[in-house]
C-alpha cells in the first residue's frame, strides 16, 4: 500500500487547482470553501507548488487560539515591524508592504490562507487591504458554510476573490483514491461502499482505506481489491472523531453522540435534552444542521457520525439510551432514523418497541438494500413473530441469496391468509424461491393464494402482485408465451402503487422484448420515464424492486439490440453511483456483458477482472459463472486461449433466469466449440429451441451469430424469424441475411448502418466485411462510393470496439514518432509541408501516415482527426 500523502485528496480538483491558479495570476485571488478532510489544505500547497516561479508563498493559519487575539494569525510577519506600526492600521498596511516586498526576491507575493473562518477581525481586514492595494494575491480557505462578515469575505462579492467550492469527490474519484493508495485497482463494490461510507471526505477515504486493509475488509484478489465484509470504524479513523469529540463540551458532546446514533430528531426533543445555546453553538462550527424549517436536527458529517457510533462503548450507549428514549415517538421518526434507532435499542439491551416498530425498521432497512440489518431487526422480536416480520425477514434473506432460507422460513411460521397485506407478498417471495429451486410448486403456490382470498377478491393491489409474480416467473422459465393476459393492462391502471406500475412496465417490455417485439419494448420502456425515477429509493417499491426492475430493463436493451440505449441506461447509473444492476458486482458485471455484445473485449476484460474478483467473495445471485464464461470468451477473442478451450465456468446450485442462461449458453458456444461448422450447427438448434417457447429475440440472437460465420443456412433462419418481428434490430438483421443469400453488397451495407445507430459494432464489422469481400472480388466504377462507405463502416467499427478510451489511449499505441505524425496529420494543410518540417520525403511521409491508418482504423486524415479529437 502506498503512504498517503497530501497529493492524493487532489484527486478530482483538477478544474478547482486551474480556477484558483487563473484567479491568482489575472491579480485577484480564490477564496475555497469545502467541508472537514476536503481537502483544503493540500489544494492550498498544490496552488504554491504550481506557481512556485513566479510567487513567493506565505502561510497563514486560522486557530482557535490565534483568533482571540487582534492580529494573531499574522503575528510571524508582524513581529519584527516597528511596534509603533501595530496601534496605526496605516502604518501597519505600509511596513507591512514593505516588509514582504523586502523578503519576495523579486517574485510577487502569495499569501495561502488556511482555516479562513478562523482569522481574527484585525488580520482579516489587513489580508483583505494588501490585496485592495495589490501588493499580494490571496487564496483563502474556509469551512464550506463561512458567512463571516469579515472583510476577507467581503472581497468575493466585489470580485477581488473568485469563490471556489471544492465538492465531495464522486464515486468514480473514490475509486481514483483508492487506487492511487492501494496502488492496484479496486472493485466497484468496495469503491461505492468507500464513497457511501465516507460521503467524498478525502480525508476520511484514506484513513478509511488503510483500516480496512488491517482488517481484512479489504483483500488484494489477484490484480484487484474487492471487499469481503461490512467495513470497519476503528483505529486512525476512531481516534481523528475522538480528537474532535474531546474538544467539546460535555453537553456538546452529549448531543454530538445522541444524533450520530440517531441520524436525527426533532428540535423540541433536542431542546429536552441540552440547553439552546448547545444547538446554536455546534450549528455553528458546521457540526449539526437544524433543517426543515426547524423541525429536525441532524448530524453534518455522516460519515463521522457512523464512526462515533460505531466505535462508542457499550455501557456509554445505554446510558444515552435511557436519558433519550424516553423523549423519543418513533412512531413519529422516518425509516432511516427509526432503522438507526432501534439498532441503537438493540445495541446496548434496551427495549426496541413492539413488532410492529420492528416491522416497519425491518421494511426500511430492506429498502435501503441493508438485508444485514433487516435480519437482526426481524429475528429481535420476542415471543411469538408477527407475519409482517417474517416477511421482512424473507426479503432480506432473498436479497443475500439464502433461497433455501426463504422456504424454511415459510415453513415454519404457516402464513395465515387472514392478513392478505402481509400473506400475499409473503406467499409470492415463497414461490420465487421454490423457483429457483426448479420445483414444481410455484405456480400451484400463486393458485393457492388467489383461491384463499377473500369472496369479493383481492384489492387491486394484492391481484397485480400475483399477475407480476406470474409473469416474472414465467419470463424467468423462457416460456414467453405464457406471459399472464393482465400484465400489460396493470402498466395503465391508475389505482395502483408507481411501484407495482413501473415493476409491471419493466417484465412488460421484458417479454416485448424477448418475443421480437423491439419497438413495443422501446416504447414500453419510454413510457417509464427517467431511471432515476425507478432507482433505489425512488418510489419503486424498495431497494429489492428497483433491483428487479433495473435488471429487467437492462436486459430488454441487450434482447431488442439496442446497445446503444443499454449503454446510456448504464451510464445514468454510473454517473450518480448507482448500480442495481446485476446485483453482486455493483455494475461491473453489466458493464462487461454490454462490450462483449459490443466487442469491446478490452473494455470487458477490465470490467471483468474487478467483477470476478468482487464475485469471488460476495454472489448473492449467482453471478460468478455467466463472469467466467464471459471472461473465457474474451480471452479467446484476445487470442489468449484456443477456441475448444474449456471455459470451466462452474455450475450453480439454484436453476438461473431464462436470459441468464441464454448467455451463458450463447458465449459458451463461440468459446468451446472449435469447428465452425459444428458451431453453427449448435447455434442453429439453440435458435429453433428459443423459437418453440416464443422467445424470438434469443433465436435472432443465436442465429445472427452463425450468419456472421457466412453461414447461409443461418441466414434464410434468420430471414424468416427477423421478418415475422419487429423493431430496428430485427430490420437491419433482415438486410444482413438477404445481403448474404442475395450476395447483394448495397444489403450489407445498409445492414452495417443499422448496426451502427444500435451500437452493434461486431454485427457493423462483419456487414460490412461481407460487402467489402463482394466489392473487391467485382469492382466496377459505379460501387466505388459503396465500396469506400463499406470501408468506412468497418473502420469505424473497428475504432467504437478498440479505441474507447479518448486521445491519450489512442496515442499510446503508437510510437513517439508516429504520434506526432499523427499530431501534425491532422494540424497541417499538407503532405510537403511535414515532409519538410521533418527533412523527410513526401513519400516516406505517405508509408509512414499509411502505417498508422492501419494501426488506428481510419481510412484518411478526416477520420484520423475524429479519433484525435
Amino acid at each position: 500500500m502506498k503512504n498517503a500523502s497530501a497529493v492524493d485528496d487532489l484527486v478530482g480538483r483538477a478544474d478547482a487547482l486551474d480556477a484558483i491558479c487563473t484567479a491568482v495570476v489575472e491579480g485577484r485571488g480564490a477564496l475555497v470553501l469545502g467541508g472537514a478532510g476536503f481537502g483544503k489544505t493540500a489544494v492550498l500547497k498544490a496552488v504554491s507548488e504550481r506557481l512556485r516561479e513566479d510567487f513567493h508563498t506565505l502561510y497563514v493559519r486560522g486557530t482557535p487560539i490565534s483568533s482571540q487575539t487582534p492580529y494573531g494569525a499574522l503575528a510571524f510577519l508582524i513581529g519584527g515591524l516597528p511596534e509603533a506600526a501595530v496601534s496605526s492600521p496605516l502604518q501597519l498596511l505600509r511596513e507591512l508592504d514593505s516588509s514582504l516586498a523586502a523578503g519576495s526576491g523579486g517574485r510577487r507575493i502569495l499569501l495561502a490562507v488556511d482555516n479562513a473562518d478562523r482569522l481574527d477581525r484585525f488580520s482579516s481586514m489587513v489580508l483583505a487591504q494588501l490585496l485592495r492595494r495589490g501588493s499580494v494575491a490571496v487564496v483563502a480557505a474556509a469551512s464550506a458554510h463561512w458567512e463571516s462578515g469579515f472583510e476577507l469575505m467581503d472581497l468575493w462579492s466585489e470580485g477581488l476573490l473568485a469563490r471556489i467550492a471544492l465538492e465531495p469527490l464522486s464515486e468514480r474519484q473514490t475509486r481514483q483514491l483508492m487506487q492511487q493508495i492501494l496502488g492496484g485497482a479496486v472493485s466497484s463494490l468496495a469503491a461505492g461502499t468507500m464513497w457511501h461510507e465516507t460521503e467524498g471526505s478525502p480525508r476520511f477515504i484514506r484513513l478509511m482505506t488503510e483500516a480496512q486493509v488491517r482488517s481484512g475488509t479489504l483483500v488484494r484478489r489477484g490484480p484487484v481489491w474487492v471487499r469481503t465484509g461490512s467495513f470497519v470504524r476503528t483505529g486512525d479513523v476512531g481516534e481523528v472523531v475522538d480528537a474532535m469529540l474531546d474538544r467539546l463540551a460535555p453537553q456538546e458532546r452529549r448531543l454530538v453522540e445522541v444524533l450520530a446514533l440517531t441520524r436525527s430528531l426533532p428540535l423540541p426533543t433536542v431542546l429536552e435534552l441540552v440547553p439552546a445555546g448547545v444547538v446554536d453553538s455546534l450549528e455553528e462550527r458546521q457540526l449539526i444542521r437544524v433543517e426543515d424549517a426547524g423541525a429536525a436536527v441532524r448530524f453534518a458529517g455522516g460519515s463521522v457520525g457512523t464512526v462515533i457510533a460505531a466505535t462508542m462503548l457499550p455501557g456509554r450507549r445505554r446510558e444515552l439510551w435511557d436519558d433519550v428514549s424516553v423523549l423519543v415517538d418513533q412512531g413519529s421518526l422516518a425509516p432511516p432514523e427509526l432503522v438507526a434507532f432501534v439498532g441503537w435499542a438493540i445495541s446496548c439491551g434496551g427495549t426496541p418497541g413492539p413488532a410492529a416498530v420492528l416491522q416497519a425498521a425491518a421494511a426500511a432497512a430492506n429498502g435501503r438494500s441493508d438485508p444485514a440489518t433487516a435480519l437482526l431487526l426481524s429475528r429481535t422480536a420476542a415471543g411469538e413473530r408477527t407475519q409482517g416480520l417474517v416477511l421482512e425477514e424473507v426479503r432480506a434473506l432473498r436479497a443475500t441469496g439464502d433461497f433455501e432460507g426463504v422456504v424454511r422460513a415459510v415453513g415454519e411460521h404457516r402464513p395465515d391468509p387472514v392478513d392478505r397485506d402481509s400473506y400475499v407478498p409473503l406467499m409470492t417471495e415463497y414461490a420465487y424461491a421454490l423457483a429457483r429451486f426448479n420445483a414444481p410448486d410455484p405456480d400451484a403456490v400463486l393458485a393457492g393464494v388467489q383461491i384463499s382470498g377473500p369472496p369479493q377478491g383481492d384489492g387491486p393491489e394484492a391481484a397485480a402482485a400475483l399477475v407480476i409474480a406470474r409473469s416474472a416467473l414465467v419470463l424467468d422459465s423462457g416460456n414467453v408465451s405464457a406471459v399472464p393476459d393482465g400484465l400489460a393492462s396493470l402498466t395503465r391502471d391508475l389505482r395502483l402503487s408507481h411501484g407495482i406500475r413501473t415493476h409491471a412496465r419493466a417484465l412488460h417490455a421484458n417479454a416485448l422484448a424477448l418475443a421480437g417485439r423491439g419497438s413495443d419494448a422501446m416504447a414500453a420502456l419510454a413510457a417509464m420515464g427517467r431511471p432515476a425515477d425507478y432507482a433505489p429509493g425512488a418510489g419503486s417499491g424498495g431497494a429489492g424492486n428497483a433491483e428487479e426492475i433495473c435488471t429487467r430493463v437492462f436486459d430488454t436493451y441487450i434482447l431488442a439490440g439496442e446497445l446503444e440505449r443499454g449503454a446510456e441506461f448504464v451510464k445514468l447509473f454510473d454517473d450518480t453511483g448507482v448500480r442495481p444492476s446485476y446485483q453482486g458486482s455493483a455494475g461491473e458485471l453489466a458493464v462487461s456483458v454490454l462490450a462483449v455484445w459490443q466487442g469491446q473485449d478490452g473494455t470487458a476484460r477490465e470490467a471483468l477482472t474487478g467483477g470476478i474478483g468482487q464475485l469471488e467473495v460476495h454472489d448473492p445471485q449467482e453471478m460468478l459463472p455467466l463472469a467466467r464464461i464471459l471472461a473465457g470468451y474474451v480471452r479467446v477473442q484476445q487470442g489468449r486461449a484456443a477456441a475448444g478451450t474449456p471455459l470451466n465456468a462452474g455450475t450453480t446450485r439454484f436453476r438461473e433466469p431464462y436470459f441468464r442462461g441464454f448467455q451463458r449458453k450463447y458465449f459458451a458456444i463461440l468459446a468451446e466449440e472449435p469447428d465452425p461448422d459444428s458451431r453453427c450447427r449448435l447455434l442453429r438448434e439453440a435458435a429453433v429451441s428459443a423459437l418453440d417457447t416464443g422467445c424470438a429475440a434469443p433465436a435472432l440472437l443465436f442465429l445472427s451469430a452463425a450468419v456472421r460465420a457466412k453461414d447461409k443456412a443461418a441466414a434464410g433462419q434468420m430471414l424468416e424469424t427477423a421478418d415475422s418481428s419487429q423493431g430496428r434490430f430485427a430490420e437491419s438483421l433482415s438486410l444482413y441475411a438477404a445481403g448474404l443469400l442475395k450476395d447483394d453488397p448495397a444489403l450489407l451495407v445498409g445492414a452495417a448502418r443499422g448496426f451502427t445507430a444500435l451500437g452493434q459494432h461486431l454485427l457493423c464489422r462483419d456487414a460490412a466485411s461481407a460487402a467489402s469481400e463482394l466489392l473487391a472480388a467485382a469492382p466496377g466504377g459505379d460501387e466505388r462510393g459503396l465500396a469506400r462507405m463499406a470501408r468506412g463502416l468497418v473502420n469505424l467499427s473497428l475504432r467504437r470496439m478498440k479505441h474507447i478510451g479518448g486521445r491519450a489511449e489512442t496515442l499510446a499505441e503508437l510510437s513517439e514518432f508516429e504520434a506526432d505524425l499523427a499530431h501534425r496529420a491532422v494540424t497541417m494543410a499538407t503532405t510537403s509541408q511535414i515532409a519538410r518540417e521533418l527533412n523527410l520525403s513526401p513519400r516516406t511521409i505517405e508509408w509512414h501516415l499509411g502505417k498508422i491508418f492501419a494501426k488506428l482504423h481510419v481510412s484518411g486524415r478526416a477520420e484520423l482527426a475524429e479519433v484525435l479529437a
